[in-house]
Parts: structure tokens; sequence; C-alpha cells
């Protein structure tokens, strides 16, 4: 017997040997007209439409039930994702308000800081001295001394860093 492969190659040669216009060789492997089907008769009889009984009603039934069941799983796990993806994004935004708190508290304990130590600077600062007499020229813009010295202290510790 010969292999796949033979078979294939004769069948390919004996096509384009049709294609060309020579005539093959070796006997056909297939005839072509046993392939072609007769021309279909015309019915005697009027026929009942054929119906799929492949599954009997209560096949059927059970397969809708499973169908269902899966479905509403499926819609299940589905609310139940977004559901923590929810819980999650609000536990995030939660997350972010305390950051933000507790960088909100830190700024208002190192200002409060600044303005005890702005306070006491002042208490200390002889107004006649050289140093207090820049400080009244560079305090006039600012509301307060009290102001002007919290950001002559908060740059002069920035410049220290």
């Amino acid at each position: 017997m010969e292999s796949i492969d033979d078979l294939l190659a004769q069948v390919k040669a004996e096509y384009q040997e049709q294609d060309q216009g020579i005539k093959p060789k070796k006997k056909p492997l297939f005839n072509e007209e046993e392939f072609k089907s007769p021309p279909p008769a015309a019915p005697t009889y009027q026929s009942q439409p054929l119906q799929q009984s492949w599954v009997s009603p209560a096949q059927d039934s059970l397969l809708s039930q499973v169908k269902s069941e899966f479905e509403e799983k499926q819609q299940a796990e589905e609310l139940q994702k977004q559901q923590q993806l929810r819980e999650e994004q609000l536990r995030k935004e939660q997350q972010l308000r305390e950051e933000q708190h507790r960088a909100e508290q830190r700024k208002k304990r190192q200002r409060e800081a600044l303005t005890q130590e702005a306070t006491e600077w002042l208490k200390n600062l002889n107004p006649r001295s050289e140093e207090g007499l820049w400080f009244e020229d560079f305090s006039y813009s600012y509301s307060s001394k009290l102001e002007a010295a919290i950001d002559y202290l908060q740059a002069l510790r920035e410049t220290h860093r």
C-alpha cells in the first residue's frame, strides 16, 4: 500500500496535468463521475418537516435550567466584582483623605511652632539694633510684624537646610 504522501502527490500531479491539458500517465485514483451527485429527483410525496429530536423535553428543560443557573451565577460574580471594585475605590479615597488630613495637621503644628518661635524672636529683637532696623523695613509690607517674623524665620530655616 502506498503512503499518504505518495497518494497526495499523485492526485496533485493528475490535477496539474489535467489543467495543462496533458493526459495522466497512470490511471486516476478517483473517477470524478463517482463524486458527482445525480440530479435530485422530484419527490413523489409530501415529506413532513424534520424535527431535531436530539434532546427530549425533560433534557431540554434541564438544559434551560442549567443555563439560567449559569447565567445567574455569572451575574452574581459580576456584581460581586463590581462591589469589590467600589469598596476598593472607597478605601483608596478614604486613605487619601486621611493622608491629606495628616498632612494638614502636620502643617498646622509646624505653623504653630513657628508662630511661637517668631513671637519669642520678636520679644528678644532690639528695635534699635541693625537687625531690628532691617526687620522694621522688611515687615512694612506685611499685615503684622508676627507674619513678617514667621516668613523671615521660615526663610532662614530653608536656607540652612
